[in-house]
């Protein structure tokens, strides 16, 4: 079955959407959303909301959150955070020249067959089959296709841009399934040893940071294993 970039966020369910907050280590600045939970989250239930994808909807504009928070009586600062936190379970597209290491004449290449980020070369790229005939077509090496698929499957984490793919990469983290089964202490080790190896500029990496993204990682995990369903 092949997979997708993203978590569905119509297929991530109200009450699944609570469990995951509520076991979340929140940040200082979020603690508020595992406040009255019950009571919020009854009135999310009671304003129609189902799934994911029509919280992030209703809570899509400045003005919607204001008229939405009228509606239900939930606070606006609750209501932007909800939205903020529903949002970090959207993988964003990497363009495919934000990955260092891959040739300038490689991404273009791509660009000019349709591949021009991290999702649509994932999505559409995926077996060894594909990756041949990609090869054939462009001329780039299957092991730099294979290189740089690893590199979009890292960036289906949240907050796993081209440069930090990059250092998971050369920490020997080539997928989602490799960060989701490592611990964040071993990570945030090889990742320091590679920054510091090829000075990459990563900026401070914390064990929040990292444990963050395992967690993510093995709710994409799930994802892939269950039907696309969770």
């Amino acid at each position: 079955m092949a997979k997708s970039y993203g978590i569905d966020p119509d297929r991530i369910s109200l009450e699944r959407f609570r469990e995951l907050t509520e076991a979340k280590d929140m940040l200082p600045g979020r603690i508020m959303l595992r406040e009255q939970m019950d009571v919020r989250f009854a009135a999310l239930k009671e304003a129609g909301v189902q799934h994911l994808g029509e919280l992030l909807a209703k809570l899509s504009t400045r003005t919607k959150i204001q008229g939405f928070s009228e509606r239900t009586g939930l606070p606006e600062e609750y209501l932007v955070l909800l939205k903020r936190e529903a949002g970090s379970y959207l993988a964003r597209p990497v363009p495919l020249s934000d990955y260092p290491g891959i040739p300038f004449e490689y991404t273009e290449l791509l660009k000019s067959h349709g591949l021009r980020n991290s999702k649509v070369l994932f999505e559409e790229v995926q077996t060894e089959e594909q990756q041949a005939d990609l090869a054939k077509a462009t001329g780039i090496p299957v092991y730099r296709l294979k290189e740089l698929h690893s590199l979009c499957d890292l960036s289906r984490i949240t907050g796993v841009g081209g440069l930090f793919a990059r250092v998971l990469y050369e920490a020997r983290i080539r997928s989602v399934a490799d960060y989701s089964q490592t611990g964040a202490a071993e990570i945030l080790e090889r990742c320091r040893q590679v920054i510091e190896k090829y000075g990459y500029a990563a900026g401070k990496l914390g064990k929040k940071d990292i444990q963050y993204g395992i967690n993510y990682a093995r709710l994409v995990s799930e994802w892939d294993q269950t039907s696309n369903r969770i």
